[in-house]
């Protein structure tokens, strides 16, 4: 992220400057905890939640991904845990586009030596990849090596100058996304893509699996070293056969409420339950979801001014599905009582940061609806009273908090970051290696059960509780401030915006 970090402290009080009614102020009615909320967070709890799905996914293929079994059987866990807690618990259906293989696929060499490779080992076919049988010269698209390499390979149609069309296009990651790549493909007259790791940083040399809208030709994926090995044979020849279809399956959010209460409103908190389809998701997603389970265990014990809904979304790696469907099917009315939303996506990275959404807009110039500016400053209070650090990221349509923020209800929340490099300046800041990935087993096999951060696993989930009872036990749960301007509605009601070239 280009934004220089800062420090802030404080923040309520900043805002308490501008508005007295910015942030939550102590209440002396009947609302309360037998004590703070954040103090009851229990780290072997905590980890009991998180090990247990890390179980789960590697009893199930290694997989917790929706439309998997472990993902049912983590629904099923989460369902468990709440109903235990004394909630009302609830599981909310939808389908969703999924792709399978009709049959095994295949990578061969033709010259300059034969060869076949391995599938699952040597590539994988992309996620809505056409169908077809193909073989052909392969010609190279704008490719870039070596570690730091700044890969745009297939970004720009110009990148396909002198392609000979019914070729195959050997393509790299990296610059734009992997629609953007395989459509100029497309244009360029390609009959396939073979399309490689970019190979510029260590978690991206792996194999990997590009998810795409949509191909009308076959596509598949390698990873780096096997990329570059091909591109620098001479008369290279591939043949390659795909045959898959998209099916549409089913599956679900989790959703638990507390009792409703007089004030009709409703505070909700909410963390990805699925992982990719490559590894059983601990950091990303099993701390956001062992975190909220910690939080509801004990939030009975608590006398409630406002209702509480805890959410487990269900397909968020294919593209915030579980949270939009949640958002889009509440009526006018029930989206009226949504006070605010708290999301927690990748809480405990191993060499973890400590960042906070910017919900005033101050660092990246694109506030959250009205409110989110009060809910970023109680998180940057809670830390200031820590004497610990923070800094702001974006709202940039990675998680579930858009569906929320697109329909102009307040969000906040935390994030330990994903596969960007911690930086210099990061590592004076919060501790840890400077040049090496928030989480270096981001959406990858490794993300079980040795891959997260203790300390910041049950920092972020206090911090969580804290900013939770400070809104659920206040009345109103997050009055109006002059602080608080909305972002542009039309910016809000675009789609998710597009990354570099696959979702966090």
């Amino acid at each position: 992220m280009p934004h220089e970090p800062r420090v802030r402290r404080s923040a309520c009080a900043l805002v308490l400057a501008a508005s007295a009614l910015a942030c939550p102020a102590p209440h002396d009615g009947p609302a309360g905890c037998p004590a703070p909320l954040a103090a009851s967070m229990d780290l072997a709890v905590l980890e009991q939640h998180l090990l247990a799905l890390a179980d789960l996914g590697q009893q199930h293929a290694g997989t917790r991904a929706a439309g998997s079994p472990g993902f049912s059987a983590s629904a099923d866990y989460v369902a468990g845990q709440l109903a235990a807690a004394g909630l009302d618990v609830r599981r909310e259906s939808f389908t969703f586009d999924d792709f399978e293989l009709l049959a095994p696929p295949r990578l061969l060499q033709a010259s300059p030596t034969a060869r076949e490779y391995v599938a699952g080992v040597d590539f994988r076919v992309a996620l809505f990849s056409a169908s077809g049988d193909i073989a052909g010269p392969v010609i190279p698209v704008d490719l870039s090596f070596g570690p730091d390499n700044e890969s745009s390979s297939a970004c720009a149609l110009e990148d396909f100058a002198g392609f000979f069309p019914g070729s195959i296009a050997l393509v790299q990651r990296g610059g734009c996304t992997h629609q953007r790549k395989v459509d100029n493909a497309v244009l360029a007259g390609a009959a396939a893509v073979v399309y490689f790791n970019q190979g510029d940083i260590p978690e991206r040399l792996p194999l990997f699996a590009p998810r795409l809208a949509r191909s009308t030709i076959p596509v598949v994926a390698l990873p780096y070293a096997l990329g570059e090995a091909l591109a620098r044979q001479s008369g290279l020849q591939l043949h390659l056969v795909v045959d898959g279809a998209a099916v549409v399956r089913e599956t679900v959010n989790v959703i638990a409420d507390t009792p409703p209460t007089a004030s009709g409103r409703i505070v909700m908190l909410g963390a990805h339950l699925d992982s990719v389809l490559a590894g059983p998701g601990v950091n990303d997603n099993g701390s956001g979801v062992a975190a909220l389970l910690g939080i509801a265990g004990a939030l009975p014990r608590c006398e409630l001014r406002h209702q509480v809904r805890f959410a487990f979304w269900g397909a968020e790696e294919l593209g915030l599905l579980g949270s939009t469907f949640h958002v889009e099917s509440l009526t006018a009315a029930e989206r009226a009582r949504l006070a605010l939303y708290l999301n927690l996506d990748m809480i405990a990275s191993p060499n973890p940061v400590r960042f906070i959404y910017d919900g005033d807009g101050s660092a990246w110039k694109q506030a959250g609806p009205a409110g989110s500016a009060a809910i970023e400053a109680a998180f940057t209070d809670y830390f200031a009273g820590l004497a610990v650090p923070t800094r702001e990221t974006p709202f940039d349509g990675r998680s579930d908090y858009w569906a929320f923020i697109r329909r102009d209800i307040a969000a906040g929340g935390l994030f330990t970051g994903a596969e960007a490099r911690k930086s210099a300046h990061e590592a004076a800041l919060f501790g840890g290696e400077a040049e090496v990935a928030y989480d270096p087993c981001y959406h990858a096999a490794c993300d079980d059960r040795d891959n997260y951060s203790r300390d910041a696993l049950l920092e972020n989930t206090r911090a969580t509780a804290h900013v939770l009872e400070a809104f659920a036990l206040n009345d109103p749960p997050l009055p109006p401030s002059d602080t608080d301007a909305p972002a542009p509605r039309a910016a809000r009601d675009a789609h998710p915006p597009e990354h570099c070239d696959d979702r966090r």
